[in-house]
């Protein structure tokens, strides 16, 4: 699954140096697909922007859950400076389906503290699908079916109970048929347990399933 050009999910803190990293110029990205609103999601999309703007760009197309225009532009309005920039604002319903950069996009419903959605990003046969936060719920599962990639937040290990979070037991009994699962958003408390909560989502999933935990600037070609 490939597209000509990069598209961005989610961009919180660290995004602009992972992207510099990747080797990618903030030219290049010029649109972002939100999950949810939560700061370590979205804090580096100003920056993003602003850097953009420095380089000669001004545009950039933002997708997210309702209420994503309204934030940007209270953030935009703290610097009078930046009001150059001119982004593009498509809030998206659970249930959507919309295209971004060659790719078609369904969202679904997360369940997390605040709005959230997940994405399933198709292009020809290829499949994969991005969680966002959110407990194992049947939407997210839903879209995920037949998936060849999801990746998916694993933010606790067992035998933590949590609400708007992930763990590895809880997501195994909710998700099936998915080719291949990536952990990630993992918290600190998952440190040292990183195995560990591989075994325990295969126990859910079958021995022979393919998990593993994700890493900074990781690619993975589905």
């Amino acid at each position: 699954m490939r597209s000509k050009e990069p598209l961005l999910f989610d961009c919180g803190a660290g995004t602009l140096l992972r992207l510099e990293q990747a080797g990618f110029s903030p030219l290049e990205i010029d649109a972002a697909v939100l999950s949810h609103l939560h700061l370590d999601h979205v804090s580096d999309l100003l920056a993003l922007s602003k850097a953009r703007w420095l380089m000669g760009e001004c545009e950039i197309k933002i997708f997210g859950p309702e209420g994503t225009e309204d934030w940007f532009s209270k953030c935009q309005g703290i610097y009078p400076y930046l009001e150059e920039l001119d982004a593009s604002f498509h809030e998206i319903l659970p249930g959507d389906e919309f295209s971004a950069k060659g790719f078609k996009i369904t969202a679904a419903e997360a369940v997390h503290s605040v709005t959230a959605l997940g994405y399933r990003v198709e292009m020809g046969s290829k499949s994969a699908v991005y969680s966002g936060d959110t407990e194992p719920v049947s939407t997210i599962a839903d879209i995920s079916e037949g998936a060849d990639l999801l990746i998916h937040e694993c933010s606790f290990p067992e035998p933590f109970v949590v609400t708007n979070h992930t763990t590895p037991r809880k997501l195994g009994e909710t998700i099936h048929d998915v080719d291949r699962v990536v952990l990630t958003h993992l918290y600190p408390d998952t440190i040292g347990h990183e195995e560990e909560m591989v075994q325990d989502l295969k126990a859910g999933l079958g021995a022979s399933a393919r998990v593993e935990i994700g890493k900074d600037l990781q690619r993975i070609k589905v």
